[in-house]
């Protein structure tokens, strides 16, 4: 007899700091470890353009990994970047985020690329995530996906020297290359 443990957020709360990501799917428990220098510098210099960006034009707020997206008990996730438009900042708890959030960003490494194109976007798409960026730090890409009836669609495919716009970001235009940048 197999019996099977359904993780919830409560249970996770429980699980002392660490330099480990846990994530829940499903009430599946998922571990992944922190991510290397090349996915932070990618993080940062995404975040910094997009901060600037968001409060020059009072657009939301930008957050960044570590912080949780409640979607049920039995499903939290922690992208590497997230924006709530200024419209839904109630979903921003004193703890979590307590509803989707108008973007999500995930950054591409070797533990969760898995994770990061197949049970991820799935979820997103089925919590009702506007739109999902994937950055390879590799291929030095950026995909862009929109969600259309409770799925993803490639709504552009970026490479090294395009620019991104998005029109979460009116009269933004970021240089993917600017990601890579020291």
């Amino acid at each position: 007899m197999r019996i099977s443990t359904k993780f919830t957020y409560e249970d996770l709360e429980a699980i002392p700091p660490d330099r480990n990501r846990y994530e829940i799917v499903d009430g599946e428990l998922i571990v992944t470890p922190a991510p290397i220098p090349l996915h932070q510098k990618i993080i940062r210099n995404l975040s910094y353009r997009l901060i600037e960006h968001v409060q020059e034009n009072r657009l939301g707020e930008i957050f960044f990994a570590p912080l949780d997206i409640v979607f049920s008990p039995g499903t939290v996730l922690e992208p590497d970047l997230i924006f709530v438009r200024r419209d839904r900042l109630h979903i921003i708890g004193e703890k979590n985020l307590t509803g989707p959030p108008d973007l999500v960003v995930e950054v591409l490494s070797e533990s969760t690329a898995r994770l990061d194109r197949e049970i991820k976007p799935k979820q997103y798409a089925l919590y009702g995530v506007p739109e999902y960026w994937l950055i390879d730090p590799v291929g030095r890409t950026v995909e862009i996906f929109r969600v259309r009836e409770g799925a993803y669609e490639l709504a552009a495919a970026l490479a090294y020297h395009d620019k991104l716009e998005s029109p979460l970001f009116p009269g933004l235009t970021l240089p993917v290359s600017s990601l890579w940048e020291s």
